[in-house]
């Protein structure tokens, strides 16, 4: 008997965390992908305005691209937190997935006969879904550091393209620097 409400509970579980992880992940990846795209772009557009000194004298088009280069960092930030999220979604989904296994093997001890043959069965069940969980984790750990050095080249492009715009756009160039630098003590 108890083996039954046992099974009621974890396919329960199972769909519960189901649908939240597909509706997590989907928006992750869709966002994810966005902004992976857009950290391409701005990279690429940074250093072709470099090497195209023509365009150096064009003070405005450097600070617009520079603010740009900072909305991509942001947006990479939000993205890490999201991330975050979703670690926790696959952390909270295997504990589930432990707790389960643990109650069906003390379920199992118990039971006899098709009983424990049954039990048997979800216990496979939920040690595939757990390793499965567990390779998700695995991945993410990989998707992070990815983004991590992705966060870092941003800003270190952003933080290089400052000192071009004050060293080559004169003193309007060297006068945004300085206010910059004054705004940052400020904070």
């Amino acid at each position: 008997m108890y083996w039954v409400i046992g099974a009621v509970a974890v396919v329960g579980v199972v769909a519960w965390l189901n649908s939240e992880e597909e509706r997590a992940c989907a928006n992750y990846h869709a966002s994810s992908h966005r902004l992976f795209t857009e950290t391409r772009q701005r990279q690429q557009q940074i250093a072709e305005r470099r090497a195209n000194y023509a365009k150096n004298q064009n003070f405005y088009e450097h600070i617009e691209l520079h603010h740009a280069s900072h909305l991509t960092a942001d947006a990479l930030y939000k993205e890490l937190d999201n991330h975050k999220k979703i670690v926790d979604i696959f952390r909270n989904k295997q504990q589930s997935f432990g707790q389960c296994i643990g109650e069906l093997k003390k379920q199992r001890d118990t039971a006899t006969g098709s009983q424990k043959q049954a039990i048997r069965e979800q216990l496979q069940q939920m040690r595939t879904q757990f390793n499965e969980a567990k390779d998700q984790l695995v991945m993410l750990a990989e998707e992070k550091e990815r983004k991590l050095i992705e966060l870092r080249q941003i800003n270190q492009a952003t933080r290089e393209y400052k000192l071009y715009i004050r060293n080559h756009c004169g003193d309007k160039g060297r006068d945004w620097y300085e206010r910059g630098i004054e705004r940052a003590r400020l904070r």
